[in-house]
């Protein structure tokens, strides 16, 4: 699930999710939660049992399905160029639908949003705001032929939000197009009523704030992870709820929990037996990026390669990362004897050479609070050549030992040079203790 303007319109996407399930239609009803769960074959025979009743509605979520699909397979030109003909049949069917309360409007302006994004990630910008415009204008009128308050007020405070902190570049093409301001304070506002008072999509406006919260314009993680504690608490047991959650955590260098959720969110997919195996990979992936962070690549090696070894579900940028982590992980983890990983002081004295055994030393040590010996184990370990993640994760922990050890000026040091390594996946933990020390492990 993505981060910045892709991650805020998938995030808006999921209004229409909340709409349906507001209907007390039970097709509509177990679709969504097929589509949630990654059980896409399941949700499109489960939305072919209620096709007709609702023309406009029907080819809306025949191109959901395909967005979902595209979620988890960003790089398949096939399924972009099936959701591009999908939404503009709905966009059409919309146009042609009679007067209905505005119903018609939220499915057109929501069809407009998705195709925003599409041309966004194709790099067409000056389509992508034409998109956004039409978008804006239909769920304003949506909203004014009485269509459900909680869904023209989430689908508008999107817009808000995301008109007003796109990068200067961006509005300066607003502004050439004349596309509506956006309102930074409004929108969080709007989503925020939406999150608290809907019962439609509650959950998906949760989700959007998560992703708002967290991401680079805003660098509000306490927020961030308030959500997201109330989106797993209040939320669902879906496996995209689970799998959302898990991403934050890795991002903020809590791997043990985003292990959990993972764990959680295989468990329910061996239950149900049909999740698309492209979220199965999906799920591989944040695993074995999880488990490299934690300074675990023998398991790294080990999930990657279990994943590739399926031959199911592996899109070109899929199996790119999964076989990049399985290479980096299967050369750190060589020559290691993990048996005896328990015992991670003795073996860094013993192999001084190795210097990710001293860097688990000193991240033994930091967990358990001794922060002069996590320190000194960590300075060894920077001595030598690590790889740019591993290091990354060395300063990283260095920063947090100085934290404890009451070194502010030099954990700030060390938290900037960790979030400057790019691709750094826990890049938002070392921006996040530059405002908040680290105080010890939670």
């Amino acid at each position: 699930m993505r981060r910045g303007l892709g991650a805020v319109l998938y995030a808006l996407s999921l209004l229409v999710a909340g709409k349906a399930h507001g209907r007390a239609n039970s097709h509509r009803t177990a679709y969504l939660s097929f589509l949630h769960d990654g059980r896409f074959d399941a949700a499109e025979a489960e939305l072919a049992k209620s096709a007709g009743s609702a023309p406009v509605e029907d080819r809306f979520f025949s191109a959901f399905t395909t967005y979902w699909r595209l979620i988890f397979d960003d790089d398949n030109p096939e399924l972009q160029a099936s959701l591009e003909r999908q939404l503009d049949a709905a966009i059409d069917a919309s146009e042609a639908a009679s007067t209905d309360g505005g119903e018609s409007a939220l499915w057109g302006g929501t069809s407009h949003l998705l195709l925003a994004q599409l041309r966004a990630s194709q790099r067409h910008p000056m389509s992508a705001a034409f998109e956004a415009k039409k978008a804006k204008k239909l769920l304003e009128i949506a909203s004014r032929e009485g269509a459900d308050t909680s869904d023209a007020l989430f689908g508008l405070g999107t817009y808000n939000y995301m008109a007003d902190t796109v990068p200067s570049y961006v509005k300066g093409l607003r502004a050439l197009l004349m596309l509506p301001k956006g309102n930074r304070t409004l929108g969080l506002s709007q989503i925020r009523d939406a999150a608290e008072k809907s019962h439609t999509f509650g959950l998906e406006a949760r989700i959007l704030l998560v992703t708002v919260y967290a991401n680079n314009h805003e660098r509000l993680y306490d927020q961030a992870i308030a959500e997201r504690d109330r989106l797993v608490r209040e939320g669902s047991s879906a496996i995209a709820t689970t799998y959302a959650a898990a991403r934050l955590d890795l991002s903020l260098g809590r791997n043990d929990a985003a292990l959990e959720r993972l764990d959680h969110a295989e468990a329910r997919a061996k239950t149900l037996g049909d999740v698309d195996p492209v979220v199965l990979r999906s799920i591989d992936l944040l695993r074995a990026r999880a488990e490299y962070a934690l300074l675990r690549p023998d398991l790294a090696a080990v999930t990657a390669q279990r994943a590739l070894a399926t031959g199911k579900g592996l899109g070109p940028s899929l199996r790119h990362d999964l076989e990049d982590i399985r290479a980096s992980a299967k050369h750190e983890s060589e020559g290691i004897e993990w048996s005896r990983i328990r015992e991670v002081d003795a073996l860094a004295r013993e192999h001084p050479d190795r210097p990710l055994l001293a860097l688990l030393a000193g991240d033994a040590a930091l967990r358990a609070g001794r922060a002069e010996d996590a320190a000194g184990w960590l300075e060894k370990a920077s001595a030598s050549k690590l790889p740019p993640a591993l290091d990354a994760g060395c300063k990283l922990r260095q920063g947090q030992a100085a934290d404890l050890l009451g070194r502010r000026p030099e954990a700030l040091s060390l938290y900037k040079s960790a979030a400057q390594t790019p691709g750094f996946s826990a890049k938002d933990a070392a921006l996040y203790y530059q405002r908040s020390p680290y105080r010890g492990a939670t």
